[in-house]
């Protein structure tokens, strides 16, 4: 006898028959509880409604959208995650009266959280072209709304919701956008104003500061210089004559003093007149206060003039002046006047000379602070418009996101009940039982073999005990070990399909048990759908 090859067919048949009951067992025992619990699971309706994105109604070269229309995509998820909100769900829950029986050991965030893992939206991408090369230039204008639910009506409804959410949503949001624009645009026009405002009174405040040192006043300065020098030369030729006149009849009034009749030096009055003309002499030709010829005629006019004081006043000297000497007193006094007038004159011309000459030296400074000004003021002009036409532009989006005139959300195929559940898939569920049941069976039955150290052919003997096996007696059964086994496998039949059976009506009971509410309430609900059919085409 061979014992020396490896496992053969016959062994694996072997192995099979000697570990059947146990395989099948656990195989049939695995497959009836994934059946069980596969029979166990709540039914889930899946009802959807589909938006359609349908583009602005007027012609964009009149007005353009307030708000970008940016990629479906981006804006959904923006949408969804608003719509999603914990407010939005919970109030959602409180208007349809969901989830009542899962309120009373669950608090509401996770119920919400429940809900929310129920909804999904999905963009519907369009026809590709079967058959066709693969295009990736196409644009998504359409997505669904999917709800599940154990209740058909109830999954319909939420579904329905949830698209008028999005309407609204859209509506608000894009209202809400337009508005805001709308709203910066008017306050940024509102600081322009106040900044224009500022900025005029600002160049008001400098142009009242500074009068006549303004750029627009330089040639009227100029022009005023010009006159003032002018006048100033007229001036000083005026001044010349009038000291040189003034100077010519002092002379002659000194020369009739001293050659009118009874004219004597001693006479004090004659003499204090004839060093007076001098002294108005010397200051005509530019002698100054400190000149030998000024200081002698100043001292000998102090000492006359106190001769004269001390005068007796009864007999007063030099009292008699000729008309000669009158009239030169008198045409040297008009010319001192003169002279005078001429000087004051100088004066305030050169005063307003300086004056003028520092308006046009000011000017400069004061024409780069109304520049800086007028530049400001001309960007916040130019700004101002700029925003005056925006506003313009703003109103007109704003009333057409009002009107509903711009990009619309419309409900393109309305929320329907579902006719049968769309999960669990049974079907899958029960192949899947029936492998692994196979798959549990099998892997039981060999490490079952596996674990078993006793003898049940010669080849094992021979291996065990390594002496060669020269013969092996077969299993000899009688006719009544025949008759037990029979017994024994019809015993075992009939257990095995009583198990089944049992199972089997296990799982029709469970599936009844659970889903049984579910269909409850979808009978009582059918006027309930069909009064909700209309509704829901109008929406």
């Amino acid at each position: 006898m061979n014992v020396e090859s490896g496992m053969q067919i016959g062994d694996l048949v072997a192995i099979a028959r000697r570990r059947f009951r146990t395989m099948v067992g656990i195989a049939l025992a695995v497959a009836l509880t994934g059946y069980w619990v596969t029979m166990a699971l709540p039914n889930e309706y899946q009802s959807s409604a589909t938006v359609l994105v349908e583009p602005q109604t007027v012609d964009r070269k009149i007005v353009e959208a307030g708000v970008a229309e940016s990629d479906l995509n981006q804006r959904l998820g923006i949408m969804t995650s608003r719509i999603l909100s914990r407010a939005r769900l919970s109030r959602i829950i409180d208007d349809l009266g969901l989830y009542a029986s899962e309120s009373e050991y669950m608090v509401r965030q996770e119920i919400i959280d429940l809900m929310s893992k129920k909804v999904s939206v999905v963009p519907v991408i369009p026809e590709l072209g079967v058959g066709g090369p693969r295009r990736t230039d196409f644009e998504i204008n359409t997505f669904r709304i999917n709800f599940s639910d154990r209740n058909a009506l109830v999954a319909k409804n939420v579904a329905e919701r949830l698209a008028n959410d999005f309407i609204e949503e859209h509506i608000e949001a894009r209202v809400e956008v337009s508005g805001k624009s709308l709203e910066f645009i008017e306050s940024e026009l509102d600081r322009l104003s106040d900044e224009i405002l500022a900025v005029e009174a600002a160049v008001a405040r400098v142009k009242a500061e500074n009068p006549g040192r303004l750029p627009d006043d330089i040639p009227n300065n100029q022009r005023r210089l010009e006159r003032i020098a002018s006048d100033v030369g007229f001036a000083q030729r005026a001044y010349s004559e009038a000291t040189s006149d003034e100077a010519f009849f002092r002379a002659q009034a000194a020369t009739a003093a001293t050659m009118a009749p009874g004219s004597d030096e001693s006479d004090p009055a004659r003499r204090l007149r004839v060093l007076e003309a001098m002294l108005t002499e010397y200051e005509s030709r530019g002698y100054t206060e400190k000149h030998p010829d000024v200081i002698r005629a100043e001292a000998e006019i102090a000492a006359t003039r106190k001769r004269i004081e001390e005068a007796d006043p009864d007999n007063p000297v030099g009292a008699q002046v000729s008309f000669a000497q009158q009239n030169a007193e008198a045409e040297a006094q008009r010319a001192a006047q003169r002279r005078v007038a001429s000087g004051e004159e100088i004066q305030r011309l050169e005063a307003a000379a300086a004056e003028v000459h520092q308006r046009l030296i000011e000017t400069p400074a004061v024409a780069e602070q109304l520049d800086g000004l007028q530049r400001r003021y001309e960007h916040l002009f130019r700004s101002y418009q700029d925003f005056s036409n925006r506003r313009l532009e703003a109103t007109m989006q704003a009333q057409l996101e009002r009107r509903q005139l711009g990009e619309q959300f419309r409900v393109l195929e309305a929320a329907f009940v579902a006719p049968k559940p769309t999960s669990p898939n049974r079907t899958i569920l029960f192949i899947l039982s029936a492998v692994l049941g196979l798959g549990v069976g099998g892997a039981a039955g060999i490490l079952l073999e596996a674990m078993d150290t006793s003898v049940h052919d010669a080849r094992q003997l021979q291996r065990a005990v390594r002496i060669p096996v020269l013969a092996a007696i077969p299993r000899i059964l009688l006719e009544s070990d025949r008759r037990a086994m029979r017994q024994q496998r019809i015993r075992t039949g009939l257990a095995t399909m009583a198990m089944v059976v049992l199972a089997l009506a296990g799982g029709v009971a469970s599936y009844m048990w659970v889903n049984g509410g579910g269909g409850a309430d979808e009978t009582a609900s059918k006027p309930q759908i069909n009064a909700a059919k209309p509704a829901a085409a109008e929406g």
